[in-house]
């Protein structure tokens, strides 16, 4: 691990990459990497720069924090040509998915359990029951 953070730090300078809690991309420049063992912490790493590279950080709903998180992924599948690393579909489905069953808890109607749709503001309304409700964002 400690190699790649310094492979990273050359490729990247104005990147500060230190430990913390868990793996987290905090904008503008800096990635936090955990120490605790974890699968596979170099693709977590990886997936976090991408983070940093694609350079999106802003979503007012559940999809476009999706496709920021798939839009990662996708970069961390590329990088891991670029340090040798193997890269794992699975394990990066794994984590999206985590994403897609939080959209589609989201959606659901607190009142009559119909998934309901999100407008551009973030907040989701029932076509059935005509209810209106928002969600806190999930800590990527």
């Amino acid at each position: 691990m400690q190699n790649l953070i310094k492979k990273i730090t050359n490729d990247y300078p104005e990147l500060e990459i230190s430990a913390g809690n868990r793996f987290q991309f905090s904008p503008p420049n800096h990635l936090y990497y955990s120490n605790e063992k974890t699968e596979q912490p170099e693709l977590l790493l990886l997936h976090e720069l991408g983070h940093f590279l694609i350079g999106e950080t802003d979503y007012s709903t559940d999809i476009e924090l999706l496709e920021i998180e798939a839009k990662a992924w996708a970069k961390a599948r590329e990088l891991c040509d670029k340090y040798q690393l193997s890269y794992d579909e699975d394990f990066a489905e794994d984590h999206i998915d985590s994403y897609r069953d939080y959209l589609h808890y989201s959606s659901l109607c607190k009142n009559c359990q119909l998934a309901g749709y999100q407008d551009d503001s973030g907040n989701y309304h029932c076509a059935l029951c005509g209810a209106t409700w928002r969600n806190t964002k999930p800590v990527a």
